[in-house]
């Protein structure tokens, strides 16, 4: 039971019942948290005040209680009222939430990617519309941390295969479970391994080379280049492409229309 304050972002609701919700909220302290609101899709001053708190991307301070995974809101405010998004930034920030929702799981608690994901949302706010590609860099930014939070870190410094460092001049295979070579990593397992090969080509590896030059850069999260933010999105397709299962994200679509 828990009725001391969390700090809290709305990921995610749902209707549940007649007149409540279900909400999925990244937590500061005890990670996702989902919480039945009771009676906020009922008329009356109570409800509609509960409406206007239950924003995503606002600041929220909320208390709840119950054993279960499933827990009983007992009360909710904003401290920090959400960014003012135009349509562009709004998938993009959209989009963060799906990946939480859909990656990371009840129960972990990470103090840091609470930190992570409150700077990602203003730094989407404050992005320059006018300068091309500026939105990628807080999305980029962020799916890199949640997957090295997740224990799924790219490591943009050393070959995977030979353990040397990354050259500047070299051309470079992805897979998402090892990392960087410049040798196919089907070519590097043996063809007495057919079952791993088989394996691993299930996994994802890229299909297109990745310059040296641009895994230093993202080394150095500098993703000044467009070329450079090409190959950060690329690497980070196919790194996040096992975890969600074949199931593409739905905000990732309206982000790609714009």
């Amino acid at each position: 039971m828990n009725h001391s304050l969390n700090h809290c972002f709305l990921l995610h609701q749902r209707p549940y019942r007649e007149t409540s919700v279900i909400v999925d909220l990244l937590t500061e302290s005890e990670g996702r948290v989902s919480v039945v609101c009771k009676g906020v899709r009922g008329s009356g001053n109570k409800a509609a005040s509960l409406r206007s708190t239950l924003q995503p991307f606002a600041a929220l301070s909320v208390a709840w209680s119950g054993k279960s995974s499933l827990k009983s809101l007992r009360s909710a405010e904003v401290t920090c009222l959400a960014p003012r998004f135009l349509q562009h930034q709004l998938y993009a920030a959209l989009y963060l939430n799906e990946l939480l929702i859909r990656l990371f799981q009840h129960g972990e608690s990470q103090i840091n990617l609470f930190a992570e994901y409150r700077h990602a949302i203003t730094e989407l706010s404050e992005v320059d519309l006018t300068e091309s590609g500026s939105a990628e860099i807080p999305l980029r930014r962020f799916e890199f941390k949640l997957l090295a939070t997740l224990g799924f870190e790219v490591d943009f410094s050393f070959d995977a295969v030979t353990g040397q460092p990354i050259e500047s001049q070299g051309l470079y295979h992805f897979h998402s479970e090892f990392g960087f070579s410049q040798q196919s990593f089907m070519e590097a397992i043996p063809d007495g391994m057919a079952e791993l090969k088989k394996e691993q080509q299930v996994s994802s590896q890229l299909k297109e080379l990745i310059a040296g030059d641009h895994l230093l850069a993202l080394q150095q999260q500098d993703y000044s280049r467009a070329e450079v933010r090409r190959s950060a999105k690329l690497i980070m397709r196919a790194a996040l492409a096992p975890h969600l299962g074949g199931r593409a994200l739905k905000s990732r679509e309206l982000y790609s229309k714009k």
